[in-house]
């Protein structure tokens, strides 16, 4: 019964967010932020469970992508280096690479994130190809620090970004500074949590082109409220659930659950939606008629593997594109001594 008064309080929580955040976001307005990649560098873990494990601490570095209080560092180890890499339909060359270490009572964490795309052909004003070619190039440099107490975890991330479209000499690399925070509450038993969480709050400080007039275009400003719970009769079992609120899109809701086989491996899976292509599927259900094929989301749901050892741990993840767009993969590796 207390495990259904806990699911229930959760699923009462995750439906009335998003009926409030259309009242306090705008919506359909796609296109008005900067450096939509920002959201892509996500390691293998977090891709996974498709970015629902904000609410639980780990050992994991790269939860600093999803929560900045949620990082931990294993009792007698005092740093970690890691390095994860993605391949895809959307970034031909990905990774990042961190370095987290333990200062005081502090977590510091400093990563250097890249992306690279395929060439892409150029077209001139009628539609034909004008012989040049480009290959966007994105960077993103994080500092962290995260202040962790006993049920009360607080953290914050500094970013600065930096996207290269062309090389054309009317155009320069756009760059931009940016600001997460988050806070993390856990139980006595630490069998289940909750999460809140601000990505990407900044303004670009300099534009895509030379003396442009407006570039003051946003980033993301999303917020995200999470949760886990451990259920008592599977103790094994992790399960997470998060719901995002951009301010220039959708909102959406991330489900993850996350399975230890024995001391060493980790199986894990996650279903990603907007809560809009969410009604829509309902509809269609009650529906006898047909409507085509509509998502919000590039993603649909992820699957991985883990392995942890006292000395390092691997993981990776497979991840299903939506619209027969294909699928990514994500090999990642860190190093605790």
């Amino acid at each position: 019964m207390d495990l259904l008064k806990k699911l229930s309080a959760i699923a009462a929580l995750a439906i009335a967010c998003p009926a409030s955040d259309f009242g306090y976001f705008s919506k359909h307005d796609a296109g008005k932020e900067v450096f939509p990649f920002l959201s892509t560098f996500d390691s293998p873990r977090n891709a996974a469970l498709e970015k629902s494990a904000s609410a639980l601490p780990t050992t994991d570095p790269s939860i600093t992508q999803l929560n900045p209080a949620a990082i931990l560092i294993t009792e007698g180890k005092k740093r970690v280096a890691a390095i994860h890499w993605q391949t895809g339909e959307f970034e031909a060359n990905q990774g990042t690479i961190s370095y987290t270490t333990q200062f005081d009572k502090y977590i510091v964490q400093v990563s250097y994130n890249w992306s690279t795309t395929e060439e892409i052909k150029g077209y001139n004003e009628q539609g034909e190809l004008d012989g040049n070619t480009y290959k966007p190039f994105s960077q993103l440099v994080t500092a962290t620090a995260a202040f962790p107490m006993k049920h009360i975890r607080f953290g914050a991330t500094l970013k600065f970004i930096s996207d290269k479209m062309t090389g054309d000499a009317t155009d320069q690399t756009a760059m931009a500074a940016a600001f997460d925070w988050g806070l993390t509450w856990m139980s006595d038993a630490r069998n289940y949590g909750f999460s809140f969480v601000a990505r990407d709050f900044g303004a670009m400080l300099r534009g895509y082109v030379k003396e442009d007039a407006d570039d003051s275009y946003p980033l993301s400003q999303t917020f995200a409220i999470g949760g886990f719970l451990k259920p008592r009769s599977v103790p094994r079992l992790t399960l997470f659930a998060e719901t995002d609120f951009p301010r220039y899109a959708e909102p959406d809701l991330n489900l993850g659950a996350e399975y230890a086989l024995g001391e060493f491996f980790r199986i894990r899976a996650g279903f990603t939606r907007t809560w809009l292509d969410i009604s829509r599927d309902f509809k269609e259900l009650a529906s006898s008629s047909s409507r085509p094929d509509e998502t919000n989301e590039a993603r649909i749901f992820s699957l991985g593997l883990g392995y942890v050892s006292n000395l390092f741990a691997f993981d990776y993840a497979f991840s299903y594109l939506a619209e027969s767009l294909g699928y990514e993969h994500r090999l990642g590796l860190r190093v605790e001594f």
